[in-house]
């Protein structure tokens, strides 16, 4: 008959021989180890060497880990630590361990058919099982502090660290240049923000990031650097077919009160990961074609190039002298008059501001693209509207006539909170009458910033200041644009102003202009033809019903003292 001794029943020796087995199965138990399959190859080997005396069959586990940050989708595992492959099992005994993130962990052990087990036997089995368990909470619990070490919180994807490791990895093992690096920026999604309270931002923000996560394999990771920016790397062969799904990512999210689907692109860097020497690389290479595209504008594609890297470096040059300039007072404001045209009288004044270093002149070509993107023009915006009062406020006190002077602020000025009160608070300062200050807007060229700019703009009329809009007719939804945002002016570019020469498609050019001033006028507000340059373009314009002209046919742009002597002389007919 078989031998059903329990463990208390076995003589000296064998006691001796069972403390030898458990010995080593210790030890094997407590092999370090990084990972949970390593952990659990540890537990199959420390397994084999006690199964005999504890009369196993079988003894498997099941993990059931809940859905949080670390684990968007959960975690389910299920898996053999021993197996006799002999006959047909006997009972199975389980027993459940709470793991420390509200997880399970079922361990499931099966005796040998028809047999039982003593009550030593089933303490011993019991304290091997705690054995086990600890064993792989402990690999778990270090997997979770890696995942927080590499996660981002927010979002549930990858870090800037994780993904620098992973950098690393490809270099090791000479796979970096199999891939494609993306750096983006969501199109837009600050708008988000403006129409959901944070939290549900937040939200957004996490459901956008988890759709990018599921578009990649195994192999390719997605982090987020801050904010809305993220960066990706990518295998070469599917690079194409990601950076179509991050041009046009839709997402719906809805709360009790209110309800948006979301359409979001994409300003995208692109660089290919040829000779990379260092992780720095691939990260220096995504940065400067990100910075290119956004240069291009918002939900551009650029890709890097040595080209673009020299031009890049020039940029930073100017951004870096950007703040000392502004505090050495090298910005100098220029102004453009505003002439009524049925009368030549002076009726206002555009502030432009130009950078006089080292007693060069700089076009504004070469510094406002790079400060509009980069979000530094919102500074200069807030120093030429301080110039434009101080100026006001020195003919108030000398007496003199004072024309309404409009300063440009850039749509980055559409994502900062309490903008009309900085404005109103800029203008207060000098104690001037907010009616000498006209706010000029750059059209936006997403329909979903009119809803903000409408807010603005009603803001400022409450205030008592006029409003603008620049670059009529060069937006994506100028007609939307001006339905949708009660402004005081009309600024029509100067695209839209026919040329006194003939051409092909000038009567379709006079039609669309004609019906533009039209519209305007219809609606109650002026408009401004700008960038006049000849007589006949003037003589049309006043043809046509135009209120008022900016440009060469007048004036070019010119310093403060030309400025007030022109104040000061005005025009004459026909000049």
């Amino acid at each position: 008959m078989e031998n059903r001794r329990g463990i208390s029943e076995l003589n000296m020796g064998e006691k001796l021989e069972f403390d030898e087995k458990y010995k080593a199965f210790t030890e094997v138990l407590h092999r370090e180890v990084q990972t949970f399959e390593q952990c659990e190859k540890n537990v199959v080997q420390a397994l084999a060497i006690v199964a005999e005396d504890l009369k196993l069959s079988k003894v498997k586990y099941e993990l059931d880990a809940p859905v949080s940050k670390i684990r968007p989708h959960g975690e389910h595992r299920v898996g053999k630590l021993f197996d006799n492959q002999k006959g047909a099992y006997g009972k199975a005994k389980h027993q459940v361990f709470t793991l420390s993130d509200g997880g399970t962990m079922t361990l499931s052990v099966y005796s040998r058919e028809d047999e039982e087990y003593t009550k030593d036997e089933l303490e011993t089995q019991q304290l091997l099982l705690r054995e086990i368990y600890f064993q792989f909470s402990r690999i778990i619990m270090q997997g979770l502090l890696r995942g927080i070490l590499q996660t981002d919180m927010a979002t549930g994807v990858a870090n800037q660290e994780a993904f620098m490791q992973f950098i690393g990895k490809q270099l090791a093992t000479g796979q970096i240049q199999t891939y494609t690096v993306f750096f983006f920026n969501v199109h837009n999604f600050k708008y988000v923000n403006k129409i959901f309270p944070y939290e549900e931002g937040d939200i957004v923000l996490r459901n956008y990031a988890g759709m990018v996560d599921k578009l990649l394999l195994e192999d390719e990771i997605v982090a987020r650097l801050g904010g809305d920016n993220f960066v990706a790397l990518v295998k070469n062969e599917r690079s194409e077919i990601i950076l179509s799904k991050l041009q046009n990512l839709r997402l719906y999210h809805r709360t009790e009160v209110k309800e948006k689907e979301f359409i979001f692109g994409a300003t995208i860097g692109v660089s290919k990961l040829e000779d990379i020497k260092a992780p720095r690389d691939v990260m220096a290479r995504a940065s400067i074609a990100y910075q290119a595209a956004r240069q291009r504008g918002s939900g551009t594609v650029a890709y890097y190039s040595t080209e673009i890297r020299d031009k890049m470096m020039e940029s930073q040059g100017i951004l870096a002298g950007f703040l000392p300039a502004l505090e050495a007072h090298e910005f100098v404001v220029y102004y453009q008059p505003k002439v009524d045209v049925n009368t030549n009288k002076i009726c206002g004044a555009e502030a432009l501001v130009r950078w006089m270093h080292d007693g060069k002149l700089i076009p504004p070509m070469r510094f406002i693209p790079q400060l509009e993107r980069e979000g530094s023009v919102c500074k200069l915006d807030y120093y030429v509207l301080e110039e434009a009062c101080r100026f006001i406020r020195k003919r108030l006190d000398e007496g003199k006539t004072v024309p309404c002077i409009s300063v440009n602020f850039s749509r980055k000025h559409l994502e900062e909170d309490y903008l009309v009160k900085k404005i109103v608070n800029a203008i207060d300062k000098y104690e001037i009458d907010h009616r000498y200050i006209e706010i000029e807007l750059t059209e936006s060229e997403d329909f979903q910033n009119y809803e903000i700019m409408s807010e603005i703009v009603n803001g400022l009329r409450r205030e008592g200041i006029a409003t603008s809009i620049d670059d009529f007719g060069t937006g994506y939804s100028s007609l939307n644009m001006i339905k949708k945002v009660d402004l005081d002016v009309i600024k029509i570019d100067k695209s839209f102003i026919p040329l006194e020469t003939e051409y092909p498609g000038k009567e379709t050019d006079m039609v669309m202009f004609v019906s533009i001033v039209d519209l305007v006028r219809k609606l109650g507000k002026k408009t401004i033809a700008e960038g006049v340059e000849t007589k006949e373009q003037l003589e049309y314009l006043r043809k046509v019903g135009c209120d008022i002209v900016q440009g060469y046919v007048f004036d070019k742009p010119m310093p403060e003292n030309e400025f007030e002597v022109r104040l000061e002389q005005g025009y004459k007919d026909g000049e």
